[in-house]
């Protein structure tokens, strides 16, 4: 097995793009969040962000193993014949050169073996924090829509959206402050991302994020309780995945919480398809 790390965002891209561009849906968080950091670094962004640790493994076929580790996650994707010596080899390492390892995310197998592995060594406890399944939309197949129209949130809806986002975090099981909150809001309005289903007023949101070659991620979709069961969600994620498709994307992904029957109904119900499962840990 040889492990390699990537020193410039950029760089380590190139050498695993296509490795995970072979499941580009699958891998739309890796990819989305190593592209983002090659923009960071393209834009000069790098300094006082949190650090991230890019890490590959490959035996005599190529790659076996590719790892993202930043302040949340180690975030990691796994193929091959030898995947499984490839992941304890990544975890001896990480722990050999002391690195914390806050969660694990990744495709099922993969990621367990990671977690039994590293709470072996640090003698923790892995704890399953949630069953997830991505899906992808190459079409997508109109719902009846319920009134309203899709809007680009503004800064006069700052506050509201700011709120929405602290709920929403809290409905995952996550904690956020109510400043990140805010900040949040300000960085999805501002470059457009954020983008709310009006019935008279806002009553939806959804968020595209991390951008691949050819897919993008949606994200942040929430609607408030008083609001739900009226179809709002589903509007809101047709009309926005329609406009992403419109705008050049190929397919949109997304993912959700089995946990969370409604909203894989709804998914399903306006053309997005499961392709992988994926899991994440953390550790006590």
């Amino acid at each position: 097995m040889k492990l390699w790390y990537g020193e410039k965002p950029e760089a380590f891209l190139r050498r695993v793009e296509s490795f995970l561009e072979n499941n580009e849906a699958v891998n739309n968080l890796l990819l989305g969040l190593l592209h983002m950091l090659v923009k960071r670094e393209n834009l000069g962004m790098a300094a006082g962000s949190p650090a991230t640790h890019l890490l590959a493994v490959e035996d005599d076929h190529g790659l076996a193993l590719v790892v993202l580790l930043n302040d949340k996650n180690a975030v990691l994707y796994a193929d091959g014949e030898r995947w499984r010596e490839a992941v304890l080899t990544a975890a001896a390492d990480l722990f050999e050169r002391g690195l914390d390892v806050p969660g694990v995310v990744g495709p099922p197998e993969a990621a367990k073996l990671f977690a039994e592995e590293w709470a072996r060594l640090h003698r923790y406890e892995p704890v399953l924090k949630m069953n997830q399944r991505i899906y992808r939309l190459d079409r997508v197949v109109p719902p009846a829509y319920c009134p309203g129209r899709l809007k680009a949130a503004t800064m006069k809806e700052h506050e509201l959206v700011a709120g929405w986002i602290q709920e929403f975090v809290e409905s995952i099981g996550e904690r956020i402050r109510p400043e990140e909150a805010s900040n949040k809001a300000l960085e999805f309005i501002r470059d457009g991302s954020l983008h709310l289903w009006h019935d008279g007023e806002p009553v939806s949101m959804a968020k595209s994020a991390r951008p691949t070659k050819r897919g993008i991620v949606l994200s942040y979709v929430y609607t408030p309780p008083q609001y739900r069961r009226r179809g709002y969600a589903s509007s809101c994620v047709a009309a926005l995945s329609g406009l992403l498709l419109e705008q050049g994307y190929s397919f949109c992904s997304l993912y959700t919480d089995l946990a969370n029957p409604t909203s894989n109904h709804i998914y399903s119900q306006i053309g997005y398809r499961p392709v992988q499962d994926s899991v994440m840990y953390r550790f006590r």
